[in-house]
């Protein structure tokens, strides 16, 4: 570690970035989540919109639903609350991190805490349409034929610069390896893992722009819309992750380990902006189309 870099800045840097990630990961997401989910439940109840509350759905939308976001609420309070006494343990034990780095996988292993309740949140949402596509019938069935283009839902300058990163981090990192010393399957291992990840980005822009729908009754505007923000999603971490990885790989070159907590912090804080946040923003549930969830035969008597 460079000595010109003062450790108050340091953990100052961390302290604050890593409060960044309590509050939006434990307190901003899970708040929007059930913000969402009972702005669905009052204005669209299971008597009128009963598409929409497949079995056991439907009774989530009474009593039972608000104590269960009451709980979800809870839990992720209680696991801000962890994060805040993490940090206080660290003010007062007269925390340093570690000048050759690793101190940042407590930092990932409060990550997958603070994901769990985030992760069940999105399996109960697949499960809901898991239970749409059970039940779904349609007197009429109807298609869009015309093909779907990437670039109909995002710019080329996107696709470019996840390229431009990842082969920028593919270079750096093969050039800084070391073939003569450094074991092989090492090197071999990364690059295979990583262009791996790489890889099932691709594979899942593929399968949204030319799979099925998860939600049957969706109207096809919001499926337009729900294409267009998965593929971006998709994008936006391809792009972060090289990039990580490129500054990471610099970090190491230059002796920087130190900053690993900040920069890991960061990461899994960009990974949920433009990830849930990015969704929440492109699918604002004010503006989806819920009159496909109707009673039919309500409509029809009517």
């Amino acid at each position: 570690m460079p000595d010109f870099i003062p450790m108050t800045a340091i953990l100052f840097l961390f302290y604050t970035i890593f409060l960044g990630q309590i509050f939006y990961l434990s307190i901003y997401i899970p708040g929007k989540i059930c913000s969402r989910v009972e702005y669905v439940m009052e204005q669209f109840p299971p008597e009128e919109y009963p598409k929409l509350y497949p079995s056991p759905y439907d009774r989530f939308a009474e009593e039972s639903g608000k104590r269960k976001l009451r709980i979800f609420k809870g839990i992720n309070y209680a696991i801000a609350i962890i994060g805040l006494v993490i940090l206080q343990q660290m003010i007062m034990s007269d925390y340093r991190p570690a000048a050759q780095g690793g101190d940042e996988i407590f930092v990932l292993l409060y990550f997958f805490l603070q994901f769990i309740p985030i992760g069940y949140a999105q399996l109960k949402e697949y499960m809901q349409y898991k239970l749409m596509r059970a039940t779904f019938t349609s007197k009429k069935r109807t298609a869009d034929l015309s093909p779907r283009r990437l670039f109909d839902f995002v710019s080329p300058v996107y696709v470019g610069v996840a390229v431009v990163a990842y082969v920028g981090w593919l270079y750096m990192y093969l050039l800084s390896r070391d073939f003569g010393g450094q074991p092989h399957w090492e090197i071999y291992l990364t690059v295979f893992g990583m262009s791996g990840v790489q890889i099932m980005f691709v594979v899942n822009i593929a399968r949204t722009l030319m799979g099925k729908k998860e939600n049957p009754y969706q109207s096809y505007a919001d499926q337009l819309r729900q294409i267009g923000a998965v593929i971006k999603i998709m994008l936006f971490a391809s792009i972060g992750m090289s990039v990580f990885l490129t500054i990471t790989q610099l970090v190491d070159q230059y002796d920087l380990e130190v900053f690993d907590p900040v920069l890991s912090s960061l990461y899994f804080q960009f990974c949920a902006v433009f990830g849930v946040g990015f969704a929440f923003k492109t699918m604002q549930v004010e503006k989806a189309d819920f009159e496909v969830y109707r009673d039919d035969s309500a409509g029809a008597s009517s």
